[in-house]
Parts: C-alpha cells; structure tokens; sequence
C-alpha cells in the first residue's frame, strides 16, 4: 500500500514538471542567447497615427422630396367626364388632364346672356328718357324731382348691367375650370378619381412632380445649429446624401433653405438641401441619411477606431515607444467613416495598436507585425 502512494507521489511530481516547463517554454521564460527577448516580445498589429485637417460634419436623418410639386384639384364641383392621362405619363404645361361636366355652367352662360341683354335694353332706355327730360328741366316744364328720378333709374340699370356681365364672366370661368391642366412639366401622380366621379369642388384628383429637380427635408439639433450657423456665415455648406441603409454616397447638394425659426414641436430647426441632380435610385418621399459639412479640424491625431479603447478614467490608445506597449491617454474630437479624430500627445508616424492581445500589459515588449497605412477620411467636396 505505501509502494503505491509513492509511486502516484512521484508521477504527479513528474506531471507537475513537465507542465511547469511546457509553461515557461511558452511565456519564454527558458529562452536564452542571442534571440531571447525577441521570443518574449508579443506580436501585435499597428497602424500609424496621421497629423492632418479632419472633416466635421453633421449627419441628419432626411426625406426626399420634389423641388416642384403640385396638387391636381378642381376648382369647381362637378362629374368626371374623362381621364386624359395615365399614372406616370409625361405632361407638357398647360395639357389637359382631366374633364367634368361643364353643362351647369354653360347652362349659367346663356342665363347671364339674356340678363346682359335686358340690362342693356334697360340702360338704353334709361339713357333715352333722361335725355329728352333734360331740354324740358331746363325749361322748366318738369321739376328736377323728376329728373332726378330718371337719372336713378339710369344708375340702376347701368348697376344691373354690370351685375350680368359679371356674372357671364363666372360662368365663363366655371366652364373653363372644368377642364383641369398642368400647371406645369411634369409627371401624373397617382390618379385617386374615375371617370363617374363627383369631384367636390377643392377635391385632389392627382398630383404633379416636376422632372429633375430633387430636395431633402431635415431638421438640425438645438445644440448643432451654432455651428451650422458659423459654417453659413463663410460660405455655403456643402451636402452629401446617403441611402439609409448603407454607407453608398448617392448625391451630393447644397444647403439651401434654413428656417429662420425653432420648431417647438421638435426642437429642432428645420432645413432643405437641394440636390446637384436627381439620381434614378432616389424617389420622393424616401428616408435618406444627410451629411453637412462645416469646415475641418486642423492638425487633428487621426487614428482608426479599433485603436481607441475605453476606460473609466477616459479614453486611450497603446502606443510603441522604444520597443514596448505605452498607454496613451487622448480625448476623442469627432468620428468620421471608422476614422477618429483624437487630441493627446501622438506623433505623426508613431505606431498605435488596433488589436490588443489579451496578455498584453502597459510596458509590454512588443514586436510589428507591419504597420498598415491609415485610411483617410473621405473628405466632402462641394
């Protein structure tokens, strides 16, 4: 029985060994001559840090929409005779679109003739009697009672007259606004009526959308319209527009329309960034993500995103100073297409970490496995 507890005492003694050794080969804890403190070092990847101008910017969640666009309504009430154009044909300005029933007010037409004509038969003769009254009234063979008379007789029917030919004049009117045409070039929306319809008058039959031209709506924080307001008074501010899933530049603009009031509602200030062109993969009414740009930042520290780390204290980076990992403090400026902007005491060309071993310390040994060079950020141009 002992025999056997000396013979498991000396085997995991020789286990123990062997592990101790397999351990201390690994952390190079045995290595010795000439290449030992190379074997210690941990190989890690870099990039270098880029001292140069940085974009800033301001990303806003928008919606397309037309430069010119129109709501179809009828002026006047009345039965949709004929539909003279499709959903999404071409119009020219001025090309009727749409026909009601004008038989109401041709009926009115004739109506405000005939009462024209009376009220000028009216007038004629009113116009008639005072002047062969006027010899008589000056004679004195009639009072001027009586001639006052006549010539208010005149008055009214010269008023009556007027009152029918304005009335011709709205009948004409009404006829003419039953048939509905395009304001202007464009292209037919969707169409909500048939023909058999009763339009009410002020009801929309469709809408029109002018060819080429594009806007986006947006709205700038509270907090970002200072610098906004800043980037205005040096020029005009540049737009790029984004699809808004993805990061694929689809135009590029230029901000156009700020409002000279806070939305309430929102907090927010609304704006408008009328696009260079009209691109066939933007439609009206389409989310898209809006990037104004409001200058640079000068000799910003530009490292890529996966070489700032956080921590309770603030923000740092690891950087390679005489062979060995240092912890860099630095405070992040601005972020831009994976890139950041940082200030701290970075050299242009030092090496940063952007991937962090798990046994690597502060005061590290380290070893480059080849920098790779800094992406720059895509910069704006107007």
């Amino acid at each position: 029985m002992k025999g056997r507890i000396v013979a498991v005492v000396v085997v995991l003694a020789l286990v123990a060994g062997v592990v101790y050794r397999i351990q201390t080969q690994e952390t190079g804890g045995g290595s010795r001559g000439p290449g030992g403190s190379e074997d210690r070092a941990i190989a890690v990847k870099t990039v270098v840090v880029e001292v140069r101008d940085f974009p800033r910017v301001i990303e806003l969640p928008g919606t397309i929409e037309a430069a010119r666009q129109a709501v179809v309504s009828a002026q006047v009430g009345g039965t949709l005779l004929k539909q003279l154009v499709q959903e999404g044909d071409s119009v020219r300005a001025g090309q009727p679109l749409f026909s009601l029933d004008a038989r109401t007010a041709a009926t009115r037409i004739a109506q405000s003739q005939a009462n024209l004509a009376a009220a000028g038969a009216e007038t004629a003769d009113a116009e008639s009697r005072l002047q062969r009254l006027k010899p008589l009234m000056a004679s004195g063979y009639i009072s001027q009672q009586e001639f006052d008379d006549a010539a208010l007789v005149r008055a009214a029917a010269r008023a009556k007259a007027a009152t029918a030919r304005a009335e011709l004049d709205a009948a004409r009117l009404d006829v003419g606004y039953a048939t509905l045409r395009a304001p202007f070039a464009g292209r037919v929306g969707r169409i909500t009526v048939r023909p058999g319809d009763l339009i009410p008058a002020g009801g929309a039959l469709t809408t029109l959308v002018a060819a080429g031209g594009l806007d986006v709506r947006a709205s700038v924080a509270q907090q970002d319209w200072p610098a906004l307001a800043a980037a205005r008074a040096q020029g005009p501010v540049a737009a790029e527009i984004f699809h808004d899933l993805g990061d694929t530049l689809a135009a590029r603009g230029q901000l156009v329309f700020v409002d000279s009031q806070l939305d309430a509602a929102s907090g927010a200030v609304p704006i408008k960034v009328r696009l260079a062109d009209a691109p066939p993969g933007l439609l009206s009414g389409q989310g898209v993500r809006v990037r104004l740009t409001l200058g640079v930042e000068p000799a910003a520290r530009v490292v890529p995103e996966a070489a700032l780390q956080h921590a309770q204290d603030g923000s740092y980076v690891y950087v390679v100073r005489e062979g060995k990992a240092v912890i860099q403090p630095v405070t992040l400026l601005r972020a831009l297409d994976g890139e950041q902007a940082v200030s701290g005491d970075l050299r242009a060309g030092e090496a940063v970490l952007v991937e962090i071993p798990q046994r690597l310390k502060a005061g590290s040994t380290v070893k480059l496995e080849g920098a790779r060079p800094n992406t720059p950020a895509r910069e704006t141009r107007p």
